[in-house]
């Protein structure tokens, strides 16, 4: 009998992946998302389901009686809440896949609450941006149940990788990574909007270019800054993330605490709803926005 698979939060990620497993031929998914719970929000995430081809259920005890793997995609500072909100429904029948971007700690610790169900639990690192991969998207997964899963998942073309036994691992790779990727967003950011005040930005990327050849950066400008726009909060508040993660082992989180601070500043401007669900390709309308909203 197929598995059926059910996702807990269906925002960029969820539905990416969730629409990928459906054309892979994975059947029927459910969703189930607390913006349901709001009139503002419940268009939107219908939308989101149509477009993805997810039956929508009107609960979490809902989507665990439909599904037998569930993927936890939700706010990092949720992932707990949202394992307590699961953990009386899990049967030992569940295996529960936490994406999230949280730091090892927290998923040790709902690894923990998953695991006194009965239920299996698999910790996941998600190594790239979801789109364009949609459920292609590389996942560096934990735990004892890892290789059952990539078993089960299998057919549908995952890009899974078992990274062994002990959680913890995947995501200190993802959040460490993170260090270089979301730093370089926020240096990108720094340097565009200081730059711009005298014109010069393209000359600044073009010198870059030079000491620095063998990446387009100015494509990297581009995408680094427009991905910063839409989606500033999340990617801001998992470097806080980073940030408690290194307090946690001694390490002054000097970089991760900067790069928090420049990213959740923009995010604070209200970008997104400017620029709505499209990440915009020139870096150039970015700055301008963050200009005016800092005039306004």
């Amino acid at each position: 009998m197929t598995d059926v698979i059910g996702f807990i939060g269906l925002g960029e990620a969820g539905t990416s992946i969730a629409k990928g497993l459906i054309g892979a031929g994975a059947g029927k998914l459910y969703a189930y998302d607390v913006a349901l719970t709001s009139i503002d929000d419940r268009q939107k995430m219908e939308r989101h389901a149509a477009d993805a081809g997810v039956t929508l259920t009107q609960s979490v005890a809902d989507l665990m009686q439909f599904s037998d793997v569930i993927f936890s995609a939700v706010v990092s500072s949720v992932a707990v809440d949202v394992a307590q909100d699961a953990a009386p429904h899990l049967e030992p029948r569940h295996t529960y896949v936490d994406l999230n971007s949280t730091s090892p700690d927290t998923k040790q610790e709902v690894a923990r609450i998953v695991g006194m169900t009965g239920a299996n639990f698999v910790e996941a690192a998600v190594m790239a941006a979801v789109p364009p991969l949609g459920h292609k998207v590389p996942l560096l997964m934990c735990g004892d149940a890892v290789p059952d899963l990539i078993s089960r998942l299998s057919p549908y073309g995952m890009s899974l990788e078992d990274f062994g036994p002990e959680i913890g691992r995947a995501t200190a790779t993802k959040m460490f990574r993170s260090i270089m990727v979301k730093g370089l967003e926020a240096l990108f950011l720094e340097c565009a909007l200081g730059a711009s005040k005298y014109g010069v930005t393209e000359r600044v990327l073009e010198s870059v270019g030079v000491g620095y050849p063998g990446l387009d950066w100015k494509k990297l400008a581009h995408y680094l800054i427009g991905r910063t726009a839409l989606h500033g909060e999340r990617r801001g508040h998992e470097m806080m993330e980073v940030a408690a993660t290194l307090r946690g082992l001694d390490v002054d989180p000097i970089m991760a605490d900067a790069a928090a601070r420049r990213i959740l500043y923009c995010a604070g401007l209200g970008l997104k709803s400017k620029f709505g669900e499209k990440a915009p390709e020139n870096f150039h309308d970015v700055i301008a926005a963050i200009e005016e909203a800092e005039q306004a």
